[in-house]
């Protein structure tokens, strides 16, 4: 198999970044993990399955 020039001078993908809730914003879906949200409860940050953390 050859690899193409083109393909080898393509640079490495960054490192994900970790998603963060904010005081005053809704939560905020996790890339990757489908149907998980990230709240930020008594300045934590917190992984629930669903947008309203009152369900829980």
């Amino acid at each position: 198999m050859t690899v193409h020039r083109h393909l080898r001078a393509v640079p490495d993908h960054p490192p994900p970044y970790e998603v963060t809730a904010a005081e005053g914003w809704p939560p905020v879906a996790i890339p990757g993990r489908p149907g998980w949200w990230r709240h930020l409860i008594n300045e934590e940050q917190v992984d629930l399955p669903t947008r309203d953390p009152q369900q829980t």
